[in-house]
């Protein structure tokens, strides 16, 4: 039986809209992202998600954290630290999503955390946020992904020119939507021992034309049920995984 698809359209953490055709198969994602930063006196990573995750940041994350609030044009700059100010993060809290970052150590002052914000854009909408810099040409993005989390799977989305120095030497099988590879997952002996001959063992890496796509299906290592699927239905549901990341 061939596999039904769903049509998502995204906003990377970079602003570029992205175009996926996602088979049913695996689930429906949850969309989350990432994005790095680099430059003269910059490097910090930002950890994008649907809005209110951070809620869970003074109450299981640094329980008892102290908060503080500044509004800024179109989202909030919310601040947490520990109460023995060992660990602090910023959260840019949009109307749909927000955006973390960790400082391992104490939080910025009101000064301080104005003055970092003006390094960034960040603009929020229903498809995602976009987090870039103000001054593209001194802080790169090097580091830009989506991450879908479904019940059954996690795909990684990246650009292609950021996956293929990575990519194995040999052609991969050809599909619609790019070569597939199959790679080991980091698995240890018990995790390894839960999943033998099973699709849970492998990665499944397609890379197209202007996107890359990394797929694990998650089971019995990651305490959830094994898939029903072999691993030849698993490859004929990536024949009808698609998508263009547009610059």
């Amino acid at each position: 039986m061939a596999s039904t698809t769903r049509a998502v359209s995204l906003v990377a953490p970079s602003g570029a809209p992205v175009d996926l055709e996602v088979p049913d198969a695996f689930g429906e994602f949850r969309w989350f992202g990432t994005t790095r930063f680099s430059g003269p006196h910059l490097s910090r990573q930002f950890f994008l998600a649907p809005l209110g995750q951070h809620r869970a940041i003074p109450t299981h994350v640094l329980p008892g954290a102290t908060e503080r609030v500044q509004p800024m044009r179109g989202y909030d700059a919310v601040v947490y630290e520990a109460r023995d100010r060992s660990e602090s993060a910023l959260v840019l809290a949009g109307p749909h999503h927000e955006a973390t970052t960790w400082f391992g150590g104490p939080a910025p002052d009101l000064m301080g955390v104005s003055t970092m914000l003006t390094s960034f854009r960040y603009e929020d909408g229903p498809r995602g946020a976009a987090l870039t810099a103000a001054s593209p040409l001194l802080v790169s993005q090097p580091d830009v992904a989506l991450i879908g989390h479904s019940e059954a799977a996690t795909l990684i989305v990246r650009r292609s020119v950021d996956v293929l120095p990575s990519l194995p030497e040999w052609s991969g099988l050809a599909l619609p939507g790019g070569e597939l590879w199959r790679a080991g997952r980091l698995l240890d002996d018990r995790a390894a021992a839960l999943a033998p001959d099973s699709p849970h063992r492998w990665r499944f890496i397609l890379a197209g034309d202007s996107l890359a796509m990394d797929l694990v299906l998650l089971g019995p290592e990651s305490g959830r049920a094994a898939t029903s699927m072999s691993e030849d239905q698993v490859v004929d549901a990536l024949g009808t995984l698609t998508g263009r990341w547009t610059a």
